[in-house]
């Protein structure tokens, strides 16, 4: 059974601007609440997400919406501004991928846990201090 909650007050938010403050606000406990079902199911989507919680699809969307854009613009500055399609994260010492279905910003987004050998010319990186890093810049 699942260790993380999210309110089921969330539901109540249905705006795309009240989402997206509302994942901002608490990016941690999606962040905790994500990567427990993917671990549980081994690959999450947006469908995946709200039957396995009862929130809207739309919570999901914006989180990896978020973590894409958090991570893009921590490596654009090295790698030219690109949509990246495979990202590689940690969280919790566990392994996982992102990755963008197609080439628009609507594609469909998955998290899948990863055991294997990540390619040399990629970074992992590290939800765990992303969202130490958002904490403190909304403090």
């Amino acid at each position: 059974m699942s260790k993380v909650t999210l309110s089921d007050d969330l539901n109540r938010y249905n705006s795309k601007a009240l989402i997206r403050a509302k994942v901002k606000e608490l990016f941690s406990e999606f962040s905790a609440k994500i990567f427990e079902l993917a671990n549980e199911a081994g690959t999450i989507d947006s469908k995946n997400f709200e039957t396995r919680t009862g929130l809207s699809s739309n919570f999901y969307n914006e989180y990896c919406s978020q973590l894409k854009a958090f991570f893009e613009s921590s490596t654009s500055t090295f790698m030219g501004k690109r949509s990246i399609k495979n990202m590689y994260l940690s969280y919790n010492g566990l392994n996982y991928v992102l990755t963008q279905q197609g080439l628009t910003e609507k594609a469909p987004i998955t998290i899948s846990t990863f055991s294997g050998v990540i390619p040399l010319k990629e970074t992992v990186h590290d939800v765990e201090k992303a969202c130490l890093k958002l904490r403190f810049q909304q403090q």
